[in-house]
């Protein structure tokens, strides 16, 4: 386990526990993991992070995506990719306008993860029609389309520069090395759109869906909490053992929190903090190491639009 990156979380954990109330706590929880990668101090992250907050608040108004506590989230993910509040929204608003230019499918929440996916990875407004070339040529049919998770991935492969066909092409080998490595074919459909960018190595995946599976047997919150997309993204990132055990360590930590994290977002949390250990550290190129920042970063934002009607009950 890192110990380090894990004291760092519970240090921003508290940080901006301590700017929120109420039904925002587990916003807060969620912006103290986008932040871990960054070089900032704690104290900088957070209030740079309110700043950004505040910024996207006079330009959002009440009803506008991303809703007003998930925008913390969101301005946790701006600052540690080091960009402003500025780049943001411009290249929200770019995805809105190609969109109604060229017609076809609405982005989810407004095109507002997108936007972010888009800001995080260090793409321009500029490339708003590049990101729809790319998400027409990966979608799924749309009774299993996943479309946040293709928007994301859409995002990501339009700021780094890869081609239509590209971007289907690693889709593909991503969702294929799963099922190989004996992901079911749904599971592995989700789980591609979050792992593609990875390129995860195929001697390593059966090893490691292996080795999670078992560590989470008699874990059924964790078990249940992650499901079997949850631990297929995991076992990506190869290491069964040490992406096991850092995900164990990582729920444990989650379940120690004050206050409490349950159910769905306590191995939310424990899934994310694992990716933050188990990444790559010695990546080959700036785009690999984009693609590690990325999984971690941005596939939490959709991750934490999924669970928060869920469990803002419980984070109050």
């Amino acid at each position: 386990m890192d110990h380090a990156l894990i004291e760092r979380f519970t240090k921003l954990d508290k940080a901006f526990h301590e700017r929120t109330k109420g039904g925002e706590r587990i916003f807060a929880r969620f912006a103290a993991l986008a932040s871990l990668k960054s070089s900032k101090s704690v104290e900088a992250l957070v209030e740079q992070s309110f700043e950004i907050r505040d910024k996207l608040n006079e330009e959002l108004g009440l009803w506008r995506s991303p809703g007003r506590a998930m925008r913390i989230v969101f301005a946790a993910s701006i600052v540690s990719s080091g960009h402003s509040a500025k780049h943001f929204l411009g290249a929200r608003n770019a995805l809105i306008q190609r969109k109604s230019e060229r017609g076809g499918r609405s982005l989810s929440q407004g095109g507002s993860c997108a936007a972010l996916a888009l800001t995080v990875a260090g793409g321009q407004p500029h490339l708003a029609d590049n990101f729809y070339d790319i998400l027409e040529a990966i979608a799924a049919p749309w009774w299993r389309r996943e479309a946040m998770r293709e928007e994301v991935l859409a995002a990501a492969f339009t700021a780094i520069g890869v081609t239509p066909d590209e971007a289907i092409s690693g889709l593909n080998q991503a969702r294929n090395n799963l099922i190989t490595a004996g992901v079911p074919k749904n599971h592995a459909n989700e789980a591609a759109y979050e792992v593609a960018l990875l390129k995860p190595d195929e001697s390593q995946l059966a090893g490691a869906w292996t080795t999670l599976n078992l560590a989470v047997r008699g874990r059924s919150a964790l078990k249940h909490g992650l499901g079997k997309t949850g631990l297929a993204i995991l076992a990506a990132h190869g290491d069964g053992q040490a992406t096991a055990d850092a995900l164990v360590n990582s729920f444990d930590t989650v379940k120690s929190l004050k206050p409490r994290a349950a159910g769905r977002t306590a191995a939310s949390l424990a899934m994310r903090l694992t990716q933050a250990q188990t990444g790559d550290t010695s990546p080959t190129s700036a785009a690999r190491d984009l693609a590690d920042i990325l999984a971690a970063q941005a596939a939490m934002v959709a991750t934490i639009v999924a669970v928060s009607s869920a469990t803002i009950a419980t984070a109050s």
